[in-house]
Formats: C-alpha cells, structure tokens, sequence
C-alpha cells in the first residue's frame, strides 16, 4: 500500500511540473527583454501571444519591439460601440507606442465617433475643426481613418505616416485611408488621405 502512494504522488508531482512549465511560457517577464539576452529569441516570445499585432512587420520598419502590453483604460471612441477594439502599448529599449485600433460597424457609426473624439481630443478635451491646424497634444500622434477603422498611434518618439502607411499595406492589403491626421511635438496637425498609396494633403473626402 505504502508503494501504491509513493507512485501516486510521484505521478502528481510530474504532472504538476507539466502544468507549470506551460503556464511560463506565456509569462509577460519572458518578453522583457535582459541584458545578453538574443534579440530573435524575444522576438518569437512575443509571437506566441496573440496581441493582434505584426511584430515582425513593425520591426522591419524600425520598431524593434522589446514587448507588448494590452491597455485595458477606457478612451474616448470606446464610448461608440466599436464592433472590436485593440489597445497596446508598444514597449522599446528607451521609448513606447501606444496603438489603438477601433473597428465600426459602417462608416456612419466610424465618422460619428470621429467627429465627437475631434469634439473633446486628448487630456485637454481640446476642440478641433475639420482641417484646422493646431497642436493637439504634446506625443507626435499619427490617425487613420477608413470606412470602418479608426487607427491612432501616439509616441513622444517620431512617428513617420509613411511607415504606418507602408505596416497597413503589408499586414491588412489597405492602400487607402479617407482620412490621416498627423502632428509632431510642438508642431500643428496636417491633414490628407491615401488614395492608390499615394498621400493627398489637406483632403476633403470626409464630409
């Protein structure tokens, strides 16, 4: 009998190292990257949780991510019923992105959002006509607009649209954007839109 329970429990403990070493593999310390640490080795931990984000694609246009975080704070166009939502923060040595995409059901639901987000913008609640050049915040931000997607990428780190612009082409086949806003630290926004991946200034195509 005493036999019988020491195999038992030896059985119990193996199973249980099982389970353990499972649930680490998708630990968030795993990605943060260490000194000495290979680079690609990080790169394929981020991949085995699925953030909804190319990685590999951001990191060929120069992001080189160390990790990814989910941002779970409620923002203005939650309050609009996005048909799916996706908050990250993008984690580098020095600096972060934060990214946050907004799926509508048709592009009268995605231009409502739009037009009560540009009512009440940022930390100041600041309010901003179509076309108007003015800071907004003090981050270089970058915003996407489509039919039925709103796209806002915020970084105190330059954010270039063409790059965006060239992420989007590679990860979703999008060419055309109805709308791009885009600002730089102490600078004014400017307005334009991507038809064919050719960038329009000063676009009217939103109504």
């Amino acid at each position: 009998m005493i036999k019988y329970f020491a195999i038992l429990y030896f059985a119990i403990s193996l199973l249980s190292c099982g389970e353990k070493n499972k649930d680490e593999v998708l630990d968030m310390s795993d990605i943060t990257p260490s000194s000495g640490r290979n680079y690609d080795t990080v790169a394929a931990k981020i991949d085995t949780i699925d953030y909804g984000f190319n990685s590999a694609v951001a990191n060929e246009l120069g992001l080189n991510l160390s990790s990814i975080h989910f941002y779970e704070d409620p923002l203005f166009p939650d309050r609009f019923n996005p048909r799916t939502t996706k908050k990250l923060v993008l984690m580098q040595e020095m600096d972060s992105t934060f990214y946050c995409q907004w799926s509508y059901r048709d592009s009268v639901a995605t231009k409502n959002a739009f037009y009560n987000w540009i009512d009440c913008f940022g930390e100041r609640c600041k309010s901003i006509k179509m076309y108007e050049r003015t800071n907004l915040q003090k981050e270089n931000f970058v915003l996407f607009m489509s039919d039925t997607a709103i796209i806002y990428i915020s970084s105190s780190k330059l954010l270039k649209y063409a790059d965006w612009q060239t992420y989007f082409e590679k990860t979703y086949k999008i060419e055309d954007w109805k709308l791009i806003m885009h600002q730089g630290v102490r600078a004014k926004t400017n307005w334009g839109k991507i038809e064919k991946g050719k960038y329009i200034e000063n676009s009217t195509a939103v109504k």
